[in-house]
């Protein structure tokens, strides 16, 4: 008996020790209290056994109890804690540990101690155990440490029920360790109530020592403290990140609640489970170890996310987790576009700017020419746009410049390209089009922008104090001027768009409100 104990003893220190160096989670803290506790357990009862007389013995036992009664709360801290339930500090640790430190003391003060052991002898030679009385405060510590054993083992089948894969099967090492010295301690107290146990033979410290092992080889072969800080995983629940934590095998650990603002239902999935279950989970997030990716989601309000992606391993420099923090990127995805519009379109009709325009004109020119296809270049100004301005404002100006634009983007076809020039110029340039099909739709622009009416409604301020203020509508019409030339061979865009330029001078020249192409005048009407 004495060597079992021992080496009982050893394992358990060595167990400490192992979880103390090894480990790589905050939830070792309460398992290092309790191999110590049991450690403590295991020195006292073998004191018990080497005693060689009652006080000796008894004075075992009291260092043995430091051991048993605090073990049994500590044991519930560490497998909650293990469990992720978290358990009140004030409401539930405190008490709890009250509770074992005043059964402690009642062990050791001499005045109480009697509460709990009536009297007590020993047996140095059939038992070697001490042989007592129980006391009222005996039964009241014994139903205390069975209540703490029922709650490690209710708290296990709970999460038993949830955890998937090999996390239910590291947590069912615990549960066989939990159940072994549980089943022990229920028999040896109902033996001692029956008064069937003469001689007080308690195997709970054999069912310890074999518990020692089987806990060895499962903190040793699962590896349970190679988990990411919890510290960290509970700071994560306060930043506006969504924080995803998943094993090698991409099945889902934890994750935060802006994760779940993210990715509605991932909290609800069991430890364990393919995180890729959720839904709209990304696929690019399955098969990368390390980098990071954007993706987006949505099918109604596109939203842009980044997902940075960083191994945890363990000290063997083995994968054993991926962290996954996702970043709403929404915003700096919309400004960019509106950065890159700002540097293509123009803020008030939506056309191509002029840069953006060469750009993208200069290439389309360049295909045409390669497939030898006939293309077009043409420039388009408002009639008497000063007027407008000085009769109506300038407001009522921008509206003219507005549906300008949109009456010629819809005209021409949507490869067409269109754009402004400036002030109330616009290019375009058209391929791919027979001159004649082309001077018909050119022609459609100019005959849509003459029979387009725009209702502008101006300000008028009746009270000089400006109490008063009246509307007034006004019903705007305008004529454009426009120029086409065929792009020669010898044409570049800067020269196609100057003889465009020249050509729809002639336009204004020969009477506004007309087409006019290099080659000839096409129609013309009365401005």
């Amino acid at each position: 008996m004495i060597v079992v104990i021992t080496l009982s003893l050893v394992m358990s220190l060595i167990i400490g020790v192992y979880a103390l160096f090894r480990g790589q989670s905050n939830k070792r803290n309460y398992f290092l209290l309790m191999q110590a506790a049991i450690c403590v357990y295991l020195v006292g009862y073998l004191l018990e056994l080497t005693s060689t007389n009652a006080e000796a013995a008894f004075t075992a036992v009291k260092v043995l109890y430091i051991g048993g009664f605090f073990l049994a709360p500590l044991a519930f801290f560490f497998v909650a804690e293990y469990c992720d339930v978290k358990l009140h500090p004030f409401l539930v640790k405190a008490p709890m540990i009250l509770i074992a430190a005043l059964a402690v003391l009642a062990m050791w003060t001499t005045e109480i101690y009697r509460l709990v052991y009536v009297d007590f002898s020993y047996d140095p030679i059939v038992s070697k155990h001490l042989i007592f009385t129980p006391g009222i405060l005996y039964f009241l510590i014994r139903i205390f440490v069975l209540a703490c054993i029922a709650a490690i083992v209710v708290t296990m089948i709970f999460t038993l029920r949830k955890w998937k894969g090999k996390y239910r099967n590291r947590l069912l090492v615990f549960f066989g360790c939990a159940i072994i010295p549980s089943v022990t301690e229920i028999i040896y107290v109902a033996t001692i109530i029956m008064r069937i146990n003469p001689y007080h033979i308690n195997f709970t410290p054999y069912s310890v020592a074999i518990m020692s092992f089987f806990l060895y080889a499962g903190v040793v072969r699962f590896n349970i403290f190679e988990v990411i800080f919890a510290a960290t995983i509970s700071a994560m629940d306060h930043i506006k990140e969504g924080f995803v934590l998943v094993d090698e095998d991409n099945n889902y650990l934890a994750s935060n609640p802006a994760a779940e603002e993210m990715f509605p239902g991932i909290g609800s999935i069991q430890k364990g489970e393919p995180v890729s279950t959720v839904k709209n989970w990304p696929i690019e997030l399955t098969n990368i170890e390390s980098n990071s990716i954007e993706f987006s989601m949505g099918d109604f309000e596109e939203v842009h996310f980044r997902a940075s992606i960083s191994p945890a391993y363990t000290q063997d420099k083995a994968l054993m987790a991926k962290i996954i923090i996702l970043s709403d990127i929404t915003y700096s995805v919309e400004l960019l576009k509106k950065l890159r519009n700002a540097a293509a379109y123009d803020n008030l009709t939506g056309l191509f700017n002029r840069k953006h325009f060469y750009e993208l004109a200069a290439e389309s020119i360049k295909r045409a020419q390669r497939n030898s296809r006939p293309a077009y270049a043409g420039m388009l100004d408002i009639d008497f746009f000063k007027k407008v301005n000085d009769t109506y404002g300038h407001d009522a100006g921008d509206i003219i410049l507005q549906s300008t634009a949109a009456i010629i983007r819809q005209t021409i076809r949507s490869y067409d390209l269109v754009g402004r020039y400036g002030g109330e110029e616009f290019a375009f340039v058209i391929t791919d089009m027979e001159c004649e099909a082309m001077l018909k739709m050119v022609e459609r622009i100019r005959e849509n922008i003459e029979n387009h009416v725009t209702t502008y409604e101006k300000e008028f301020l009746q009270d000089v104090r400006g109490r008063e203020i009246s509307y007034q509508k006004f019903s705007i019409k305008i004529t454009c001027s426009i120029g086409v030339i065929k792009f020669s061979d010898d044409d570049s865009l800067e020269s196609a768009l100057k003889k465009a330029d020249v050509a729809l001078y002639a336009a204004k020249n020969g009477g506004r409100n007309q087409v006019k192409f290099c080659e000839g005048l096409v129609q013309s009407s009365a401005a």
